[in-house]
């Protein structure tokens, strides 16, 4: 199940008004860091073999696929310099002591 923190959730729903999307947000496998699999988000239409998750008024959907992998993710609020943002963080995920710019 996925967990969407208060913040992360306030975020989103900041960013849905100013993008003015009424779309799902797909959360995509974007590779692996160093830390493990990582994931972006973008706005997109629904798709037959998606898993669809509700959650305080947000719809996430993603590929079946990756069911496993987003078992116990959480999506977490960020500050970075361009602005607020949000990053899904997977619990087999691992932290990392290296400087690389992949880890999460």
């Amino acid at each position: 199940m996925i967990t969407i923190t208060p913040k992360a959730c306030e975020t989103i729903k900041s960013i849905v008004a100013e993008e003015k999307k009424d779309d799902p947000i797909r959360i995509v496998f974007a590779g692996y860091s160093c830390s493990g699999p990582a994931f972006m988000m973008a706005f997109d239409k629904k798709k037959d073999e998606d898993v669809e998750v509700k959650e305080n008024g947000i719809t996430l959907i993603y590929d079946r696929t990756l069911e496993e992998s987003l078992r116990e993710a959480t999506i977490d609020s960020v500050d970075t310099p361009q602005g607020p943002g949000v990053v899904v963080k997977v619990k087999s995920a691992s932290s990392c002591s290296s400087a690389c710019a992949g880890c999460h």
